[in-house]
């Protein structure tokens, strides 16, 4: 996928015309600014949103509901919880319930309900308390709390993994079938994308009815996270709610993330009881805060709306900026429900990232490796050197996020995630090329230093010193996240799972670590990065004798330990050669203080 044909003859003249390109988009664009970024001029961001007004109870309660006091629930949420509002199963249409049925059951017996191995505040690993799946647009994810979870498409696909929108009926699923996914499963998924164009008109209704604001947020939900919760009677070890002391939690206090600013969320309930009608239901807890970034509103009460099976309840606009909501876990039985979001789309989806490898230019397409020289003579020397950092740069940069945002975050999973995930097969395939074939690229560029370097080149001027320092510092961030990620890997939590629900090696990220050669880069990037510094220092020295050779003549009375040091100097990027000076100057400044 990674353009790193060698022998390309003009590669900036396909540069020219992206630039171009995107040069005349800005302009046909620049007098329509687009939903988001009116909000962020008119309404400002998330954070930004100011607190609800305040509903103050006379009886000082923690927390209210409708049995409790009807007419105080009805005025706090009225006054504090503006953008809450839901349907009673009796107001909705027929269809809207028995297509929901199809889709819990299908994906139910699909196996797609999964728990997850989360790492809240990138500390200490922990496994959710709710299975739960993705079904949305084909190549959306969802990240949150450091895990990236792999969307199921709600509609077929064509062989590039986009949306293929088919007329007829005895055709629809059958792209997902030859995915992998049996007829029930397909159907299942189908219905999900087709009923959640039920759910985006009536969130739609909803906000022309109720908020004012404008403009207003999105309701054009893109994807789905599908939760299945556990009673308390079936699942002993659901944490207690805290703060109120409204019981057990089976999910705790939180707003939604990765969602676009002032989007919408629509939420279908379901709840299948076990036991008797007197059992107490599952319930959705809200709490004001103080605004986009700050805490819960002590003078506000929360609310717990006990919602009968089969509700619809939205949180509309800027309601999950400044609220807080968590699910009450009920006596018995089993609760469902589907969360029907806007998530960002930007740089979550296959389609970004497939793209993005598609039209990057490695730093391959520049060179004449023959003679290791970059192949432009249109540019100055200065203007070459420049281009060559900027392209080494982004090509780190681009094998660091096809690695820890996209790799690491699928095999860490497990086989059965894996097999249960067809439409990523192939997403995968080519994403392990990619790295491979870039990961190659810089391999043949450290070869080129290495030659520079041995010969003293300093003549040679499209190499230069800062080139060594984008490989040191790019290698010294993979490498710590590795370490990381290997830290993950080995946690105890695994223990405990299935063997097939383990995380599992990457063909290109987890071979077997071997000695630095001409052709492989080793896993551990240790021995790279002191070969580059190694390298480095011996480039710059070269360097220095090829500006110097008179002035080395007359100074021949310099120590060995001068001269060790200039040595341990130059194997120093530029950037940690700073650090080192301002580390010194605030000693210095302590001293004399």
């Amino acid at each position: 996928m990674a353009k790193v044909a060698a022998d390309q003859k003009n590669p900036d003249s396909s540069d020219r015309v992206k630039n171009a390109a995107k040069k005349r988009k800005k302009e046909q664009t620049s007098d329509q600014p687009s939903l988001a970024q009116l909000l962020k001029k008119q309404r400002g961001v998330a954070a930004d949103t100011p607190a609800p007004p305040i509903w103050k109870d006379k009886l000082g309660r923690a927390f209210l509901t409708p049995d409790d006091d009807q007419n105080a629930f009805d005025e706090c949420l009225k006054t504090s919880f503006k953008g809450f509002y839901f349907d009673i199963p009796s107001s909705l249409p027929q269809t809207i319930h028995q297509t929901f049925d199809l889709c819990f059951e299908g994906l139910e017996r699909g196996g797609l309900f999964l728990y997850d191995v989360v790492q809240p505040g990138k500390k200490k690993l922990t496994q959710t308390s709710v299975t739960r799946t993705l079904v949305g647009d084909p190549g959306s994810t969802y990240k949150y709390l450091g895990l990236r979870l792999f969307s199921h498409p709600w509609v077929d696909v064509d062989a590039n993994g986009n949306a293929l929108h088919l007329d007829k009926a005895k055709q629809l699923g059958s792209s997902l079938e030859r995915l992998g996914y049996s007829s029930r499963t397909a159907a299942a998924l189908i219905a999900m994308g087709r009923v959640n164009k039920d759910l985006t008109d009536r969130s739609m209704q909803k906000l022309r009815q109720h908020v004012s604001a404008k403009p207003v947020g999105s309701a054009e939900f893109n994807l789905t996270l599908v939760n299945k919760m556990e009673s308390v009677s079936a699942k002993r070890d659901l944490k207690r709610e805290a703060a109120y002391n409204m019981g057990k939690t089976s999910v705790g206090w939180h707003r939604d993330s990765g969602l676009k600013d002032f989007s919408s969320i629509a939420v279908y309930q379901k709840q299948k009881s076990q036991g008797s009608n007197t059992s107490k239901p599952f319930g959705v807890a809200l709490r004001a805060m103080d605004g986009g970034a700050g805490g819960p509103l002590p003078s506000v009460p929360a609310l717990m709306a006990p919602l009968p099976s089969g509700s619809l309840y939205y949180m509309l606009d800027d309601f999950n900026h400044n609220h807080e909501h968590a699910v009450i876990a009920g006596d018995d039985g089993v609760r469902y429900s589907s969360t029907h979001r806007v998530a960002r789309e930007g740089q979550g989806t296959w389609q970004y990232i497939r793209d993005k490898m598609q039209n990057f230019q490695s730093t391959a397409t520049m060179f004449d490796w023959s003679v290791g020289e970059v192949n432009d003579p249109t540019l100055s020397p200065k203007k070459r050197k420049h281009k060559l950092v900027s392209r080494l740069r982004n090509q780190e940069a681009l094998l660091s996020e096809i690695e820890f945002e996209w790799l690491r975050q699928w095999f860490v999973q497990g086989h059965k995630h894996a097999k249960l995930h067809p439409y990523w097969h192939d997403p995968i395939k080519v994403l392990i090329k990619s790295f491979c074939a870039l990961e190659e690229t810089t391999v043949q560029i450290i070869k080129l230093l290495k030659e520079a370097s041995k010969r003293g080149e300093t003549e040679t001027e499209d190499l230069c010193e800062t080139l060594f320092d984008v490989l040191i510092e790019s290698f010294t961030e993979r490498n710590n996240k590795r370490k990381e990620w290997a830290r993950r890997y080995k946690d105890p939590i695994f223990r405990d799972l299935a063997e097939n629900e383990r995380p599992f090696a990457c063909p290109c990220l987890d071979r077997v670590a071997k000695k630095e050669s001409d052709d492989l880069l080793s896993p551990d990037l240790e021995l790279s990065i002191r070969v580059l510094r190694e390298l480095r220092s011996a480039f710059v020295s070269s360097d220095e004798q090829g500006e110097g050779m008179d002035d080395a003549k007359d100074d021949k009375s310099k120590s060995k330990k001068d001269k060790k040091k200039k040595t341990k100097k130059s194997t120093l990027t530029n950037k940690e050669k700073k650090k080192v000076a301002s580390n010194w100057n605030a000693i210095k400044s302590k001293i004399s203080g």
